[in-house]
C-alpha cells in the first residue's frame, strides 16, 4: 500500500482514506462500527498540515445509509463536506498537536436502524 494512499475497512461498511497524489500521507488506523448497534468510535489519525485526509463512506451489503453528519468540528483544522457520506480534513497551516472531531452515521440494515458516532483523534506532525 502506497504512503498516499490507504484503504480501512469497516466492515460490514467500509471507510476510504486517501491524500491527495503528490501531498505527505494522511493515516486513518483501522477501525469498524456498526451502526444498527448505536457503537461509539474512536478514530486514531495521523496527518500533518499539507495532507489532506478523505473520509468517504461507502454503504456495506445491506446497509443504507439515512445521515452522515459532522457534529464536532475540529479546533485545529477544517473538515469539509464534498458529497453525501464524503469529507475532508485539513489541518490549519504551522499547527502541530492534537485536534479532534465528531462525525454521526446513521444507517438501517434491515429492519434495525441506529447511529454510530465516530471520534477523530488528530496528531498532527
Amino acid at each position: 500500500m502506497s504512503a498516499t494512499k490507504s484503504l480501512v475497512a469497516a466492515a460490514p461498511l467500509l471507510l476510504i482514506a486517501a491524500a491527495s497524489p503528490g501531498r505527505a500521507a494522511c493515516l486513518l488506523h483501522a477501525h469498524e462500527f456498526f451502526p444498527e448497534r448505536n457503537d461509539r468510535v474512536h478514530v486514531r489519525v495521523e496527518t500533518d498540515t499539507k495532507s489532506f485526509c478523505d473520509n468517504s463512506f461507502r454503504e456495506g451489503p445491506g446497509y443504507r445509509f439515512t445521515d452522515v453528519s459532522l457534529v464536532k468540528a475540529p479546533r485545529q483544522g477544517l473538515v469539509a463536506t464534498l458529497g453525501p457520506n464524503h469529507f475532508e480534513y485539513h489541518a490549519f497551516p504551522n499547527r502541530s498537536g492534537s485536534d479532534q472531531y465528531t462525525i454521526r452515521a446513521c444507517a438501517t440494515v434491515g429492519e434495525r436502524r441506529g447511529c454510530s458516532t465516530l471520534i477523530y483523534e488528530v496528531t498532527i506532525r
